[in-house]
Formats: C-alpha cells, structure tokens, sequence
C-alpha cells in the first residue's frame, strides 16, 4: 500500500498592477547625445595630444640602454606521466604530482594492473636541459628512483619519483613500522603496516595538507588508529584501520578507542578506507565541509557514547557517499550508527546500514541542531540509503533538529524483540521515521518515495506526522539491498 500526506498550505496572494506613464520614464532617460555632446560634460575627454613645447623636447643625446640581467634557471621537470599507449596496462595516462620546493615527484601507480617494474616514463624538460635516466626508458618503480636533471651551463637537480602504491595493498607489500607523529606540513605517510600497542597508530597536530595513503594501520590499548587536531586538507585514502585484540563479543573496555577521530579541521578528505572493530569508526568534530567516500566499517564496539560507524559533532556541511556498515549484532555494541549532533547540512548518500542493536540507537540521526553550541543552522539530506536489521529507529530528526530530507529510504528486515547480547528490546517499539521534540508543527521534515517492507510493527511507521511536511513511502514492495563496500587490503602471500 502506499501512502502519501501533504501538509496543507494556504497563501493570501495579492496582485497589484502599477502602470507607468511612458512620458515621465522617457523624460527621465538620457540620450547618448546628451552624455557626449558636450565637452565640459563628457565622460571620456576628447583625443587630442598636445604640441611639445621646445623645453620638453630632450637634447640629442644618447639613451641610456638598460643591460638585461642574466636570470639562472635550474633546470626542471617540467612533467612526468606514464603514457597509457607506451605501458601495457593502462588505461589512461598517469600524472605524476610535482613538488618543486622538494623536489619529488609522486605517482599513484596499481602493481594488480600494471608492471611496475616495468613502465616506460614520457619526461619533460625546461629548455635545453637533460635527465638521466633518460626519457621513455624502462625503469623499476616499485621503490623509490632518482633522476639527474643537468642543464646546458652544466647545473644540476636531482629529483626523486616517489611511487604510491593503490589498489589491493596487503601486509606483504607494505614496510613495517611502529607509530607515526607527524612533524611538518604537506608530509606523505605511505605504503606502510603500522603496528603500535602504546600509542596512536598515527598523530597530527597543527600540520596542514598531510597525506596518509596506502596503510594498514593495526592498534590496540587506550589509543585512536589515526587521531588529528588542527589539521586542515588532511587527506586519508586507502587505508584500513583496526582495533585488536577486541573481545569475540560486546564493547571495549572504554569508548575512546576510536579507529580515526578528529577535531577542528576543515576540509578532509576520507576515502577507499575501512574501519573494524573501534569504538567509532570514524569521529569528527567541529571538521566542516569534510568528503568521506568509500568506506567500508564492520562491528563497531562502543561502548555508549560510542558506537557510531561515522559520527559528526558541532561540523558544517560535510558529504558521506558510497558507504557500508554490516554490524553482527552478536559481535557489535552499536549506538547510532550514523550520529549527526549538534551539526547541519550533512548529505548521507547512497549507502547500507546493516545491524543495529542499541535499544536507544537509529540508523541515522540528527539532533539537537537548535541547543546550545550547534553549528550550522538546520537541516540535511539522507537519501538512497537502505537499512537492514534495525531495531529502535531507522531515520531521525529530532530534539530540534528540521528541514531534514529523508529520500529514497529502504528498510525491511526491522526487530521488534530481543536485540541480542541482553541489550533488552527497543524502547521505540521499533519506530521507523521520527520527528520528536521539535515545537508542533515546526518540523517541515519530508519523507520522500521511501519503502519500508513486512515492518514487525506496521502501525508504527511515522511519529509525530505534525512534524513532517510531507510523508510519501510504501509498505508493499520488497527490495533487493544495495551491495556492500569491499575493499581489499589481503594478499594470498599474507597467508
């Protein structure tokens, strides 16, 4: 059945016609001849150059001609890219980013697609310089490579290709280390498996444009796997981050031991990255307009206030897309598995959420966008997210939270009884879209082409409906769920 409630709306229109009298609008016009007739009143004076009087006529005496500078230029690459029609492999040419104060050169390069012992470089050069090894010879980029750049007046540069390994990385591939304290701007933590028990995986703080790629990060203890404070245009991609050691079921010890948790930085970027078995998987606050895409989580552990799979606190903006959460709820100790607190203007897009079993937690939340020390004003977007397996809630906004936009929401499967781990059974009498605590009628919260299948408690859909401007979903049609992340960080060599 389906079932659609407009909230009624009324408008008092007046129309008022204001007609113009054509002689008083012309009157007021000026003609082009009037702006530029005449002289004492034009705006661009007329082209008229003035005779030289003899006094300003120089002598004849020679002109003093300026000697032009010599300017050094060290020689340059100017830019490094494999070639897609000279690499087997390849499907599109790959840049290489260019680092002139240090002079580096990184390149992301897939040893599962291409032979990187084996890629012919196209290299160009400023005027008149040359590089050993030369251009388009075959090289070995599966570690670091040096190249001789020397130009015509015999100066010299060296420049070092650094290779970024993507794709399937694994613990094979990767060089071991202990923790990582990051030391200066713009520095590049790569190609590494991080194994630490006494202290965050890896820390950042008031260092800008940092770049951690290609990791596998494994901790465990009171501590965070990647934790930063101060840390704008933090880039985190291809990464996998796990807590060990985590009991076979139930919460962790405490709730700080959050796989990547971050306060006041602005525009992260997350992605390709999987979380297990933190505390949260990822946690940030007061991070505005962050990008988080790709991510991949599985049993997040709490315990309460934690157990969130991605939770934003007092941040602006911010997108979540392409994400997946599968909770075993005999493993997991979840709370909401999507929180957004005291925070506006997240969009949560195209997503699966599987497994919920706090007796107080939805699938995703918004509240208290209206308390003290909120940031962001009002409002959000949820859409093209399926919910499997949710007990208390499925999608919320409330304790004055609106304008939130709930589209193309899926959820079957809900839990009506024992939630499991004796969590006891949800305290919404399994609720799926909420709006309370939010002044009647107020709310303007909208419930857009959404489906919930063979619900445990069909009378319990939409609470309270005041608080929505329009409710649009349908109980009759089943769904095939969207597919899970699946990111790969296992070779057959780590066996």
């Amino acid at each position: 059945m389906a079932r659609t409630m407009r909230k009624s709306s009324y408008f008092n229109t007046t129309v008022l016609l204001v007609l113009a009298v054509l002689a008083l609008q012309l009157g007021s016009c000026s003609s082009d001849t009037d702006a530029f007739s005449d002289p004492n009143t034009a705006n661009t004076p007329p082209d008229v150059t003035p005779e030289a009087s003899p006094e300003d006529t120089p002598e004849d005496t020679p002109e003093d001609t300026p000697e032009t500078p010599v300017v050094s230029i060290d020689p340059e690459i100017t830019e490094f890219r494999f070639s897609s029609a000279d690499n087997e492999g390849l499907v599109t040419d790959i840049m290489g980013t260019l680092d002139k104060d240090n002079k580096t050169i990184h390149v992301e390069l897939n040893p599962y697609s291409v032979a990187i012992q084996e890629l012919t470089p196209t290299i160009t050069l400023s005027s008149e310089a040359t590089v050993s090894p030369e251009s388009n010879t075959v090289q070995d980029f599966s570690s670091e490579i040096t190249y001789t750049v020397t130009a015509e007046n015999g100066t010299i540069v060296t420049y070092t290709i650094v290779p970024s390994l993507s794709g399937n990385i694994c613990k094979s591939n990767l060089q071991e280390s202990g923790p990582i304290i990051v030391s200066a701007n713009n520095q590049r933590i790569e190609n590494l498996y991080i194994k630490t028990s006494n202290q965050h995986g890896i820390e950042i703080n008031n260092f800008s444009g940092v770049v951690i790629t290609n990791c596998i990060i494994e901790y465990t203890g009171a501590y965070t796997g990647i934790k930063f404070a101060n840390a704008d245009n933090l880039t985190i991609d291809n990464c996998s981050i796990t807590y060990t050691n985590a009991p076979s079921s139930g919460p962790l010890p405490d709730s700080t031991r959050n796989c990547i948790e971050g306060i006041q930085s602005q525009n992260l970027v997350i992605t390709n990255v999987k979380v297990t078995d933190g505390s949260t998987g990822i946690s940030l606050n007061q991070c505005d307009d962050s990008i988080l895409t790709y991510i991949e989580g599985h049993n997040m552990r709490g315990p309460y206030p934690r157990g969130q799979f991605v939770q934003y606190d007092k941040c602006i903006g911010g997108l979540l897309e392409n994400f997946s959460v599968i909770n075993d709820r005999d493993i997991a100790w979840t709370e909401d598995n999507i929180s957004i607190y005291k925070s506006a203007g997240q969009h949560i897009k195209k997503g699966l959420i599987v497994g919920n079993n706090s007796p107080t937690g939805v699938g995703v939340l918004f509240e208290d966008q209206n308390t003290e020390g909120a940031r962001g004003g009002f409002g959000g977007l949820v859409e093209d997210v399926d919910f499997l397996e949710m007990g208390n809630g499925v999608v919320s906004s409330v304790e004055g939270s609106k304008n939130v936009t709930f589209t193309r929401i899926r959820a079957k499967q809900i839990i009506c009884g024992d939630l499991g781990q004796n969590r006891g059974v949800p305290t919404s009498n399994s609720l799926i879209f909420a709006a309370f605590g939010t002044a009647e009628g107020t709310g303007a919260n909208k419930i857009v082409d959404c489906i919930v299948y063979n619900s445990c408690n069909p009378t319990n859909i939409v609470w309270p409906e005041h608080n929505f401007d329009l409710i649009d979903y349908r109980d009759d049609i089943d769904f095939e769920p969207r597919e899970p992340i699946a990111l790969q960080f296992t070779c057959s060599s780590d066996d």
